[in-house]
């Protein structure tokens, strides 16, 4: 994890524009990069565009869902970017934000309120170290939130394809196999118990994406909608309930 530290507004707007997805224009969420032409995209994006279409947007290479792979890098870059701008005032590059303007809803430094005279007469708030580290603890506990959906996305669609490979294994099977009744029933009976234990795997898979979309859903809404300490302290509190105690996520992992 990225520790706080202070980056100017210039630098961070060029490096939003590496990693923008060139299909929704937006910053790349859950980076997918072809590799014909290395070009960034979103993996919801790009997989809506392979249903559809059979190349790359890009450089219109003949491609399929396999030629999109995992961007780590991108999605450091991501999270690097989303941390580096609560700790850079949006007027003043060069200024760390010290209040949240309550009226303007943004965080601004000390400057446009003494010297500038912006916001003098709005609300705002004093923002404190212990501010900005659960902010950062926050961010960091929906990383792991999006992690662990993505991984549970990945594992479905694992066991949806070694299920259609066991009943086509077993049409094929029963097909050309002994005619013997006995062999037949007890060539059903072992395909029917690895079947059922897929399928309550499938639902485990479902019902585990399910809740982590709600969560993360919710998590997003809270964080745009945060306004102090105690609202970034109880977005916390509903993180920390929803994910196991043993994970590295204290203040000192980040």
């Amino acid at each position: 994890m990225i520790r706080d530290s202070v980056i100017l507004l210039a630098e961070i707007d060029p490096l939003s524009k590496e990693i923008e997805c060139i299909m929704c224009l937006n910053t790349v969420n859950d980076s997918r990069m072809c590799i014909h032409c290395s070009v960034i995209v979103c993996a919801k994006c790009i997989e809506s565009w392979i249903n559809k279409q059979k190349t790359c947007p890009k450089c219109s290479h003949p491609v399929q869902q396999t030629d999109f792979v995992k961007c780590r890098l991108a999605d450091k870059l991501v999270e690097f970017i989303e941390i580096s701008k609560l700790n850079s005032c949006s007027s003043h590059s060069k200024e760390t934000p010290r209040v949240y303007c309550s009226t303007c809803k943004k965080y601004v430094c000390f400057k446009c309120i003494l010297i500038n005279g912006q916001h003098i007469d709005h609300e705002y708030k004093y923002i404190d170290e212990d501010f900005k580290k659960i902010i950062t603890l926050n961010h960091k506990l929906l990383g792991f939130l999006r992690k662990r959906c993505k991984n549970n996305q990945d594992n479905l669609a694992a066991l949806e394809l070694a299920i259609q490979t066991l009943l086509n294994d077993h049409s094929e099977k029963v097909k050309h196999g002994n005619t013997i009744q006995q062999t037949t029933d007890l060539l059903i009976k072992e395909t029917q118990h690895l079947f059922d234990d897929y399928q309550k795997k499938k639902q485990i898979c479902i019902d585990m994406i399910k809740m982590d979309e709600s969560i993360i859903k919710d998590i997003e809404q809270r964080l745009n909608e945060s306004k102090s300490l105690s609202d970034q302290e109880e977005i916390l509190q509903v993180l920390q309930k929803h994910i196991p105690s043993n994970i590295e996520w204290t203040e000192n992992a980040i």
